[in-house]
């Protein structure tokens, strides 16, 4: 087997062990575990900044869509009324190494990774609210629409902003 389809296969596995260590370890173990997977991954890498801005884009978008889903009264989590849980951030950084990595072939292509988010994301949050210290707030019936409503436009965002920045930084760097 090649070593990038190695590093692919590794890359979602961990991706969907760290959902589960996330959701029913809680935050001081999601923290300890995305910090091993994070250090691992970096050290394997060669694109290191355009995998730093995918993990640091994935949180910052993260943040906004949780905090979004928060402050409108779609969902609460019993660790903080105001702000998404540390366990909760630590998936969206495991979303961010994927990104271009296992979860290319769906975040090159715009329509299809709009498209797939926003069918498995609400799949992902009905499941994750299941297992968690998550509540939700709304009926399914009005949070599912909206959470898939935000996924159609985050991974395609994501990577327009993830193009955009990564080309400042290269050529600030050649300068």
């Amino acid at each position: 087997m090649n070593r990038a389809l190695v590093f692919n296969l590794a890359n979602a596995l961990i991706f969907q062990l760290g959902w589960f260590v996330c959701i029913l370890g809680g935050s001081l173990l999601a923290a300890v575990f995305t910090t091993i997977v994070l250090a691992i991954h970096f050290f394997l890498v060669s694109r290191r900044v355009d995998d730093l801005i995918a993990v640091v884009l994935a949180v910052v978008l993260g943040l906004v869509h949780d905090l979004l889903l928060i402050h409108t009264g779609q969902i609460q989590f019993v660790e903080s009324a105001q702000l998404p849980p540390l366990w909760l951030m630590c998936l969206w950084a495991l979303l961010g190494i994927t990104l271009n990595h296992s979860l290319q072939w769906i975040y090159y292509r715009p329509l299809w990774s709009s498209l797939l988010g926003a069918v498995f994301a609400p799949l992902s949050y009905l499941a994750g609210v299941a297992l968690s210290s998550a509540e939700w707030s709304s009926p399914l019936i009005e949070v599912l629409p909206i959470i898939a409503a935000l996924w159609l436009i985050i991974l395609p965002l994501h990577r327009f902003l993830s193009l955009r920045i990564s080309s400042y930084v290269q050529h600030k760097t050649t300068i």
